[in-house]
C-alpha cells in the first residue's frame, strides 16, 4: 500500500509544480495519474485486487464503486484533452476536486490527509 501512496505523492508533487509554473497540460496529466494511483490504492485495500491497467481500474470502479467511477470517468476527458489541447487552471481544479471527492467517498481521507493539504 505504501507504494501506491508514494506513486500518488510523486505525481501530485509534479502536478503542483507544473501548475505553479502555469504549465497546465502537464499539471492536468499528473493530477490524473495521481487520481488513478489513488483509485488503485482504493481497489487494492478494499477489494484485495491489484489492477494492472486503466481498463482494469475502470472495470473495478464501475462494478464495485460506481460513485467513484462516475467521478473518475467525468474528468477522464479533461485528461485526454491534455494530449493535444491547451489546458487552463480550471481544468486542474476539476481534477483536484475529483481527487478530494474520491478520498471522501472512498473513506480514505485520513490516509491521504497530509497529501490533500498540498492541493
Amino acid at each position: 500500500m505504501a507504494e501506491y501512496k508514494q506513486i500518488f505523492n510523486e505525481f501530485l508533487e509534479e502536478a503542483i509544480s507544473s501548475e505553479f509554473r502555469r504549465r497546465y497540460g502537464p499539471a492536468v496529466s499528473n493530477y490524473y495519474k495521481a487520481l488513478t494511483a489513488l483509485c488503485s490504492y482504493l481497489i487494492t485495500t478494499k477489494l484485495r485486487k491489484a489492477p494492472k491497467s486503466h481498463t482494469e481500474i475502470f472495470l473495478f470502479l464501475r462494478v464495485s464503486f460506481p460513485d467513484i467511477y462516475e467521478i473518475a470517468d467525468g474528468v477522464f476527458t479533461v485528461y485526454t484533452n491534455s494530449y493535444d489541447h491547451l489546458m487552463k487552471q480550471e481544468d486542474c481544479s476539476r481534477i483536484k476536486d475529483a481527487i478530494r471527492q474520491i478520498t471522501h467517498i472512498g473513506g480514505i481521507e485520513e490516509e491521504f490527509k497530509e497529501y490533500l493539504k498540498k492541493i
